[in-house]
């Protein structure tokens, strides 16, 4: 009888141990941010696809199809996993999915990356960059920064670091483009080419 009570209590612990954050490791800000649901904004554009089984899914390594959802989208934190983000935008639950592999980072970091308690302030960038983010795309003559609100952080498997004078992207799992960066870090080509 004690082995069955012993084995039950071990269960039980693990199964809410594990629990909450999937055995995610997070950072104090980061499960704060879940544990009360907060409310907060999209730091880049991003795109999700909607699966036969009605799922939303945003995958981490940025591709450029799908339902946009806008840099400064106000988002409510839901669940948390070592693989997956759930949150809320405009009344949906969407799926933010991470591949160590292709994003270079952990869950916690990803989550860092995407949301923040305040805005991006666009006013920073030029109108041409504004009008660009705005739709999701580049423009010759922009800056790195506004590249990645616009379109996202490029893989890392691919670009290992955003100081490559070349960035690849993929607009679908297939289907790749590249952006290049003169010595002044200004981009020298367009998404979608114009």
């Amino acid at each position: 009888m004690k082995r069955v009570l012993f084995f039950l209590v071990t269960i039980i612990s693990f199964g809410l141990l594990f629990s909450g954050c999937g055995g995610a490791k997070l950072s104090p800000e980061v499960k704060k941010s879940f544990d009360n649901q907060e409310t907060l904004y999209t730091k880049m554009n991003m795109h999700y696809n909607v699966t036969k089984r009605g799922a939303k899914i945003v995958e981490a390594t940025n591709y450029q199809v799908g339902i946009l959802i806008p840099v400064n989208s106000e988002v409510k934190m839901k669940t948390i996993n070592a693989k997956q983000i759930v949150f809320e935008y405009k009344g949906q639950d969407i799926i933010l999915r991470n591949i160590p592999k292709y994003t270079g980072i952990g869950i916690d970091e990803l989550a860092k990356r995407y949301f923040s308690k305040t805005k991006v302030d666009l006013s920073k960038f030029t109108k041409d960059e504004q009008k660009a983010i705005r739709l999701a795309q580049v423009v010759k003559n922009m800056s790195k920064d506004a590249v990645v609100v616009s379109l996202g952080v490029p893989p890392s498997h691919a670009t290992p670091t955003l100081e490559m004078p070349q960035w690849k992207y993929w607009k679908t799992r297939w289907k790749t483009f590249l952006i290049n960066f003169d010595q002044n870090g200004k981009t020298i080509n367009s998404y979608p080419q114009q």
